[in-house]
């Protein structure tokens, strides 16, 4: 199979600095504090640098930087890997794109967005130019910032999964470049069946990764000083029912809001209101607690006298309006940063004004 060449002219691309947001895509198995140092190792400082967490940590890969292309995988150019594997007759395909060190690492999110926007824009529609910042540790525990989407390319007028990292290296960026795609047996329902392919393609994104490491390690992937306020998550949606014999309609709505106050001192106060039933004839619920919080490389805990929870850290970015946001996964139904569960089960908390 051949994947659009356009993309390669970005290895000649020299990024510099800009400003935004990120978002969608990679397998917890490299998150969940599984590469967590003593707490000793990581520094809570933050950076001088607005919305940057603090980067204090040990030495990670010798130069800052390594990437084990998986076995399996063949070269189809400078710095560019391919796997394909068939999924019944049809055959998904995962490139990787090796792009130039973008240096310094201030900014990540507005250098992904940068580079997201201007450059991967110039070969595929669909690209925005704010698109909501993930974070997430590569296999040895270094940062990396990232974002991904469906796109369609501009050349072969057909969907892919773009997803672009930076992975923190010393004193730099080094920018991956993840391609999916997806060759029907049949080309009907194309752009349906591409989407429900991604999760599947997306194992091959993991294994990449596995091979990528960074520098440093041992630090967190959110600040302490970047949880710090007062922060709140909704959700709301409804089905309308039709009577096939009276033409009668109803309708049934889920809707709810939680709140997180975290404070400076690590005490933190939860307030969740939620409603769901039929119009009419919902019903309605409550909870609150209060307790104490803290961060651990990328998994905050908030215990509380009633209970314990846990919530994966996947952002901590701004929104375009520069409203501070918290982008976390609950520990409920699995931690997964598959593209599929990110949309299902993350919440964009945002910072109340």
């Amino acid at each position: 199979m051949t994947l659009p060449k356009s993309p390669i002219a970005w290895v000649l691309i020299f990024l510099g600095g800009a400003t935004a947001l990120c978002c969608t895509g990679t397998l917890g198995v490299m998150a969940l504090g599984l590469f967590a140092e003593d707490d000793s190792t990581a520094s809570p400082s933050r950076a001088d640098v607005p919305g940057a967490a603090g980067r204090t940590g040990q030495p990670g890969a010798p130069g800052g930087f390594a990437f084990d292309v998986p076995k399996g995988w063949k070269a189809t150019g400078e710095g560019r890997y391919l796997i394909e594997e068939k999924d019944d007759q049809n055959i998904l395909g995962v490139e990787v794109v090796r792009l130039p060190s973008v240096p310094g690492l201030e900014d990540g999110e507005g250098k992904v967005a940068r580079l997201w926007h201007e450059r991967i824009g110039t070969d595929w529609d669909g690209v925005t130019s704010t698109p909501p910042v993930l974070r997430r540790f590569v296999s040895n525990g270094a940062r990396a910032f990232f974002t991904g989407s469906p796109l369609r390319s501009k050349k072969e007028g057909v969907l892919f999964r773009v997803t672009l990292y930076l992975v923190e290296a010393d004193d730099r960026f080094e920018p991956l470049v993840f391609i999916q795609s997806y060759v029907p047996e049949s080309s009907t329902a194309r752009d349906m069946s591409a989407g429900y392919s991604w999760d599947t393609s997306h194992k091959n994104v993991e294994l990449a990764l596995a091979g990528v490491r960074g520098s440093p390690v041992g630090a967190p992937l959110v600040d302490d000083t970047e949880v710090v306020g007062h922060f709140s998550y909704a959700s709301s949606s409804s089905l309308q029912w039709v009577n096939t014999f009276t033409g009668a309609t109803s309708m049934s709505a889920v809707s709810y809001n939680i709140k997180h106050v975290f404070s400076g001192d690590h005490s933190f106060v939860y307030e969740y209101a939620g409603a769901s039933g039929q119009v009419g004839a919902m019903q309605f619920g409550t909870e609150d607690d209060e307790g104490e919080w803290s961060v651990k490389h990328d998994v905050l805990t908030l215990t509380g006298q009633k209970r314990t929870r846990k919530y994966l850290l996947i952002g901590a970015a701004r929104t375009p309006e520069g409203r501070r946001t918290l982008y976390m996964m609950p520990d409920y139904p699995a931690w997964s940063l598959y593209p599929g569960a990110i949309s299902q089960n993350a919440q964009l908390y945002v910072e109340k004004n």
